[in-house]
């Protein structure tokens, strides 16, 4: 039985197409798997809001520094020496000992500029109670648009040489929390003192006070007041 030259040349033309699909899926399958984009559930630093001794917030030329005190009430030293308003700091300091990362991914030191850690968004540093610092670099946004790039406790910085970093991806709610306004890391304070208890209220501008007349004896008028002119008797009638 001949075939035909066609039939054999399809049949070879199969045959080397699963050949070379055999030969690329073995290849696939000894490449080592890579590392970076694995997901972590731990947070990113694991303490507790009442260890922290010190916040320290710097955001481009700005700088603001937090003090916890031993009553777990909020003082901000700089830029201004003011009570500090909790919610803020608290918000924070959930976003790097609650939330985990996205993502971890690994950055050669001469990609630093790529990830945008050459103009960081702000640098958090925290000082705990038993001499523990810890410091978190925001980067730029990732290729999603919707989450950042974070060095945590680098080593050495800024990166050079050969040195490879892993470089958390974290939500966008850290850059949130670190660039809030000034006027909302302050306790709110009151411009209108509530009223004293028991005060009078005062006569309007230059409206004389109304002073009562000075008491008289029985049956006489007041000295300002005029006293009505007598009348005349009725005349008798005659008879």
């Amino acid at each position: 039985m001949k075939f035909k030259r066609s039939t054999v040349m399809l049949v070879g033309v199969a045959f080397l197409l699963g050949a070379g699909v055999l030969i690329a899926e073995s290849q696939r399958s000894q490449s080592p798997s890579p590392t970076a984009d694995t997901a972590s559930t731990a947070p990113i630093f694991a303490f507790e809001e009442t260890d922290v001794a010190t916040l320290t917030v710097e955001r481009g030329d700005e700088t603001l520094v937090f003090e916890q005190g031993d009553d777990a009430t909020w003082q901000m030293t700089a830029p201004e020496n003011a009570l500090a308003e909790p919610g803020a700091i608290a918000f924070l300091l959930s976003r790097l000992n609650t939330d985990s990362p996205l993502q971890t991914v690994t950055m050669q030191a001469d990609q630093a500029t790529d990830f945008g850690f050459n103009a960081p968004l702000g640098v958090v540093t925290v000082t705990l109670t038993e001499g523990t610092e810890h410091e978190l670099i925001l980067g730029g946004p990732d290729f999603s648009g919707s989450a950042n790039y974070a060095a945590v406790d680098p080593e050495p910085w800024p990166p050079a040489g050969e040195t490879e970093y892993s470089v958390l991806v974290v939500t966008r709610d850290v850059a949130n929390g670190i660039n809030r306004p000034l006027a909302e890391w302050k306790m709110p304070v009151e411009t209108l003192a509530p009223a004293e208890p028991g005060a009078s209220s005062t006569p309007e501008s230059g409206a004389p006070a109304a002073s009562p007349a000075a008491p008289t004896p029985t049956g006489e008028p007041p000295a300002n007041e005029v006293p009505p002119a007598p009348t005349a008797p009725a005349p008798e009638a005659a008879n």
